[in-house]
């Protein structure tokens, strides 16, 4: 912009301020006020009002280059180091043919009077659904009220928020700008269905992802520990051991517990800790009825018979395992720990030789100590699991399928014979299940060791533990196809680096998709059109699809990274978001049915939830800076969803170094982490197309619920009309104010810098659409 001033428009008709587009009409009207930016430091005196210039060159009275090129962050601030917050731009309703003033918004001195904000600004809530489908998408806030708020599902949200400074009010048009003829002061919506938007030329700089570090390293901050990488590494597994190794050993608090009344050495449980025999019972019946589908290394049948008959034949150290599993489970802490303090004190002893009746203990004790981990809990969750690995081994059980193939008796009764089988299937599922997040490879049970086939009745077996195991073979079977890609992964990382794209793991993709296709009907679960959560006929159905998902988008997501900004890559994404979406409902579900004892009583418990919400937590992230509307204002609701899901988990997870990881992620996003999850009023910068934000679909109880549209007294149906979007200019939606940016977290910031410059997006489709050859690419999320 240069220094003459005679005869100088108002508004330098530039490259970069054609490309702005008029908001329609029914914005608020103004109070009569202007505010100015210094474009030039030299001409100072003239105060034009070009209204492009960043927050910091605005303050600072500088040249801003970002003005003209519309390029973020601009020079200056690159110079100084500072965060380059774009400005907001809005107009004014009434203007005169021939001249325009724009100016800058400050949202913060809007005052709407209860009339204007009740009618003339609420927007009508409309649920999306996606064709194809079937998951409609309700309504997503910019903030929610405590959980005890039994007024309605859905508030209507006014379209400017009074209370709290709000910068949402902005979106960008998903389909080409429309320019406000000068000749006319009203804006003109384009057809309803028009054709498909033509391409805008742009340069590899205009991408949204142009500038990888900046735009991406806040999220990456935020996330810190919890961003689990392609390969399924947790990184605060690794973390923890690596500093407690720095750190001095100290001993465990001491457990009281009751002397021993026996005159010989022989292991007991002291008479004054054994519960009355209802009691056990109560236990018994509990821990077959909700632990055991996990953990089937007991035979039901043999375990009560020797219960009423001969009590002496079962072993201590299993007794005091199912008691300290249940009480846990149960919320007993006290007890808990007194049952697993006197088998700590008792397992020395059982050490002497190799039995089946330790291994089937110290199983279960595993299980326990998920609710009462140790100091480097993972640590010795992976060393405990290679012990009884190679005690297996001396009990011969990676040769009884062998043994059994070969038409030979294994020497054992059938009910023994059917607890070894099922031994050395927990031990496969636990050395996937305990090594995988940790990064480990050598896996000692071989996939040719297991019998994968459907179980068959043997004598003595009853009806509900031979269900048991047909369940049980069908987990199996997916954590066969987690073992499968984690040993492509290990053997050809050493071979290319871009082993995601290799043809052997790729052909791999076939094996998930026979999985659902094998289930037999009562193992099926069927997910409603409307987005709730679907009906689960038992905790273990729903956590047995989750293990399922799980396993799909750790597998799928290493080709996502090497496929990216393709359309196979726009492809696993899709794969991805799907398995994330129906793991939220499954949550859900099990939430809604069995509170949070469902998802404790799972293998690895309530940390397999909180590692799969994570996982499934970066999906939607990265959905969130999609161009395609649709996508965008699903990922906002499931990650609502999922939030909240991990703010009931976190409280569960005996983990203490995870607190306040997970603690640092919901400040970047949260709007008040003292009340369930909700946007920031700053965060949710409106998606491509999409209006101002909407209440969530999530009740107070957590639960989803289906919306429903409605409309609101006052509105024109002309600015709204199906299958069109809403018009407004392309400027970020970050204030430009006297506010301090610093308000909003860096998070949010680069979320919103990845969000700008797209000027164009495909119809809403349920996923992202395969035509888009944009330069949005979700893999960056998971760098």
């Amino acid at each position: 912009m240069a220094g003459e001033g005679g005869g100088r428009p108002l508004l330098p008709q530039t490259t970069g301020m054609q490309n702005i587009s008029f908001a329609p009409a029914t914005l608020a009207p103004r109070e009569n006020q202007r505010n100015y930016v210094f474009v030039d430091e030299h001409n100072r005196h003239k105060r034009l009002k070009v209204m492009r210039a960043c927050e910091g060159c605005r303050r600072r009275k500088i040249k801003c280059d970002a003005a003209t090129t519309n390029s973020w962050p601009c020079a200056a601030c690159i110079r100084l180091k500072l965060n380059c917050v774009p400005p907001t731009v809005s107009y004014d309703k009434d203007f005169n043919s021939g001249s325009q003033t724009f100016e800058l918004d400050r949202t913060q001195e809007f005052e709407l009077s209860p009339t204007t904000a009740s009618h003339e600004y609420q927007r009508p809530q409309q649920t999306l659904q996606a064709p194809g489908s079937g998951d409609a998408v309700g309504p997503h806030p910019q903030s929610t009220g405590p959980y005890d708020d039994s007024v309605r599902t859905y508030p209507p949200a006014p379209y400017l928020d009074t209370s709290t400074p709000s910068h949402d009010n902005l979106g960008y048009g998903g389909m080409p700008q429309q320019m406000l003829p000068l000749e006319t002061g009203k804006f003109q919506p384009p057809p309803v269905y028009s054709g498909p938007p033509s391409a805008v030329a742009g340069s590899e700089s205009d991408s949204p992802w142009r500038s990888d570090a900046g735009e991406t390293a806040a999220i990456t901050e935020a996330l810190g520990d919890l961003k689990i990488d392609n390969t399924g590494l947790a990184p605060w597994m690794v973390t923890q051991k690596k500093v407690l190794a720095r750190t001095p050993a100290v001993e465990e608090a001491k457990v009281q517990l009751p002397p021993s009344a026996s005159d010989d050495l022989t292991v007991r449980i002291p008479p004054e800790m054994m519960p009355s025999d209802q009691q056990a019972l109560s236990y018994f019946n509990f821990y077959f009825t909700n632990i055991h589908p996990y953990m089937p290394v007991l035979s039901k049948v043999l375990f009560y018979q020797q219960w009423q008959h001969d009590r002496e034949s079962i072993s201590p150290l299993v007794l005091e395992a199912v008691f300290s599993c249940t009480c846990l489970m149960l919320g007993d802490k006290v007890q808990g720990h007194k049952w697993l303090a006197l088998a700590s004190k008792h397992e020395e002893a059982f050490k002497d030789t190799p039995r089946l009746s330790t291994l089937q203990a110290m199983l279960i004790f595993l299980k326990a100590r998920e609710s009462a981990p140790q100091k480097g809990y993972f640590h010795r969750s992976w060393m405990s699991i290679v012990e009884l690995v190679a005690v297996a081994k001396d009990l011969d059980l990676h040769e009884h399928l062998s043994v059994h193939q070969l038409g030979q008796s294994c020497g054992s009764t059938a009910a023994e014979c059917v607890v070894k089988t099922r031994c050395w299937h927990m031990l496969f599922v636990l050395e996937m299940m305990i090594g995988g997040p940790q990064g480990r490879s050598d896996y000692g049970v071989g996939i040719d060791t297991v019998d994968f086939d459907m179980p068959r009745g043997v004598p003595g077996l009853e009806d509900s533990d031979l269900n048991v195991s047909r369940q049980f073979a069908y987990l199996l079977r997916v954590v066969r196809n987690v073992r499968q890609s984690t040993q492509l992964f290990h053997s050809l990382r050493r071979k290319k680096k871009d082993w995601g794209g290799d043809p052997e793991f790729v052909a791999h993709n076939q094996d998930f998709l026979v999985w659902p296709n094998e289930l037999p009907r009562d193992l099926q679960i069927h997910y409603p059109p409307d987005g709730t959560a679907p009906w689960i006929p038992s905790h273990f159905v729903a956590n047995l699809h989750s293990y399922h998902h799980l396993s799909l988008i750790m597998h799928h997501r290493p080709q996502l990274d090497f496929m990216s900004n393709t359309l196979e890559g726009r492809q696993h994404f899709n794969v991805c978001y799907e398995a994330a979406k129906c793991m939220c409902r499954l949550q859900e579900a099990v939430l809604q049915n069995f509170t949070q004892m469902g998802l404790l009583c799972m293998l690895r418990g309530i940390g397999f939830t909180v590692y799969a919400v994570l996982t499934c937590t970066m999906l939607h992230l990265a959905a969130l800076t999609s161009p395609d509307s649709t996508l965008n204002s699903e990922a906002r609701g499931y990650f609502v969803r999922h939030m909240r899901i991990l703010e009931q988990c976190i409280r569960l997870y005996p983990v203490p170094e995870m607190h306040a990881q997970v603690n640092a992620l919901r400040e970047a996003f949260s709007a008040d982490t003292s009340k369930p999850f909700s946007f920031k009023p700053s965060f949710p910068y409106p998606s491509p197309g999409g209006g101002p934000p909407q209440p969530s679909p999530i009740s107070s109880d957590g639960a989803y619920h289906q919306p429903t549209s409605s409309r609101i007294p006052g509105h024109d149906p002309s600015i709204e009309q199906p299958g069109q979007v809403n018009y407004h200019p392309i400027t970020p939606p970050i204030s430009s104010t006297d506010a301090d940016p610093k308000t909003d977290s860096p998070v949010v910031q680069s979320l919103v810098m990845m969000a700008t410059g797209q000027q164009r997006t495909q119809p809403a489709p349920t996923t992202v659409p395969l035509q888009e050859t944009g330069q949005w690419n979700p893999s960056r999320i998971f760098e």
